[in-house]
């Protein structure tokens, strides 16, 4: 189910599956985001194939779920549901209060924006181990992790042993 979130400054229209994406799932989980992004998109001029961005939005917008990680920290990995990409997460962490929205956008075929992801906070690397990974993955990830607060995760595969 597609749904039109708004249009750029530039006048490309910018539209979200709301069913079959990782942005559909934010959005399902925190339905506010649809008014963050329709804000963002009308005020920013895009004309890259596949645009991904944070924006300083003036305004706390929410916590963000990925924070910085230290020795102290109790690690664990995990896959979440539906996803056969491991995930580093800490259990003793807190999301922190943030300015920042992030979007990941995709030119399709008929020269419109999808939006494939989006979150609250700042950009990051991909995970390492997905088909995404890139030479930043496995620094950033080493030292950073999502606060494992009611996130869906598929049980058998929680380990302390980093897979990658």
């Amino acid at each position: 189910m597609k749904h039109t979130i708004a249009t750029t400054k530039n006048g490309i229209i910018v539209h979200v599956d709301l069913i079959h994406s990782a942005a559909g799932t934010a959005i399902a989980r925190q339905p506010y985001l649809l008014g963050l992004l329709k804000e963002l998109i009308e005020r920013t001029e895009i004309t890259d194939q596949e645009p991904q961005f944070d924006q300083d939005m003036g305004r706390s917008v929410g916590h963000e779920s990925v924070v910085e990680t230290t020795d102290a920290d109790t690690i664990v990995y995990a896959q979440k549901l539906k996803d056969p990409t491991y995930t580093r997460f800490v259990k003793n962490g807190q999301p922190n209060p943030t300015q920042y929205l992030t979007i990941v956008l995709h030119k399709d075929k008929d020269n419109l924006y999808e939006l494939k992801d989006t979150w609250i906070g700042r950009l990051s690397p991909p995970r390492p181990g997905s088909n995404l990974e890139n030479s930043d993955s496995k620094e950033y990830w080493s030292n950073h992790a999502y606060v494992l607060d009611g996130e869906p995760v598929q049980s058998k595969s929680i380990t302390k042993d980093c897979p990658y």
